[in-house]
């Protein structure tokens, strides 16, 4: 069900006037174009090559017209820092390539604004999170849900010194970037979504954004949205809300306040093919 912003899978999510949410695929043509990565490329420089490769190849429309910002701003640094966090997390060397490519890899879920300024996020959130990253507690995690559990419980006042991000209502389009979200010290369920994923993918989790434009097939019935995290081969997907837009637990996921037969009559949830 997670918003693909890369093509590489062609995954998608429906937003569509019923309200429905529903994943579609066609044939997949980056294992044929690029290939697996990790299995083909083992020198740095190589591998690095194809990331970037990878990146330009699947990279929506919308971003293929500013890619010589996207090349001096962003690509090199999402390569590095990710591989980087591959290599320092014991969870993340084991994550395969067809997910790690489109839910780890990415500088963006769908279309935050892409400026060096605003969406520098991997940089930023690396350099604020190296104090939980690097404490004793932190490092014997080994499971990805309890780093995750982890993170959700301390992202919001670890990415903003010195205050708090708090959630607000109705902000999306105007607020939901991560770089926003911070400098505005609050967002709505898109925003609270997407800094817990970017947060997750900076520390190798892959994560990604889920929802729906309109519960019950209604516009009027509101919308929301939240988040789905691969919690490993055994487990798979889970899906969570970030603490400051619900429980925050993985615990339970059907436990949520949405997941009611109230709020899925008629709204329809696609099965996941990736």
């Amino acid at each position: 069900m997670c918003v693909a912003r890369f093509a590489g899978t062609l995954l998608s999510l429906g937003v569509v006037a019923s309200g429905h949410l529903r994943t579609s695929r066609t044939s997949d043509p980056v294992d044929q174009d690029v290939g697996d990565c990790f299995a083909l490329h083992h020198d740095e420089d190589s591998l690095e090559g194809c990331l970037l490769a990878y990146l330009q190849k699947y990279m929506p429309s919308w971003d293929t017209t500013n890619l010589g910002t996207l090349q001096l701003a962003i690509l090199n640094d999402t390569v590095d820092l990710s591989l980087e966090a591959r290599q320092s997390y014991g969870w993340a060397a084991d994550i395969p390539w067809p997910i790690w490519r489109n839910w780890v890899l990415p500088f963006a879920s769908v279309n935050e604004a892409i400026t060096q300024a605003r969406n520098s996020w991997r940089s930023l959130f690396k350099e604020r999170l190296a104090n939980l990253t690097a404490s004793p507690e932190f490092r014997q995690l080994h499971r990805i849900a309890d780093a995750t559990g982890k993170l959700n419980s301390v992202l919001w006042t670890t990415v903003s010194p010195g205050s708090t991000i708090v959630f607000k209502s109705e902000q999306t389009p105007k607020i939901y970037d991560p770089m926003s979200t911070i400098a505005f010290g609050y967002t709505s369920c898109t925003g609270i979504s997407l800094m817990l994923v970017d947060g997750l993918r900076t520390i190798g989790i892959p994560a990604c954004l889920v929802g729906t434009p309109a519960w019950n097939g209604k516009v009027a019935n509101g919308n929301h949205n939240w988040v789905e995290v691969w919690l490993g081969h055994e487990l798979g997907w889970s899906f969570m809300e970030g603490l400051l837009a619900g429980s925050g637990s993985l615990a339970d996921p059907c436990t949520k306040w949405f997941c009611s037969a109230a709020k899925m009559d008629g709204t329809e949830v696609g099965q996941r093919q990736t």
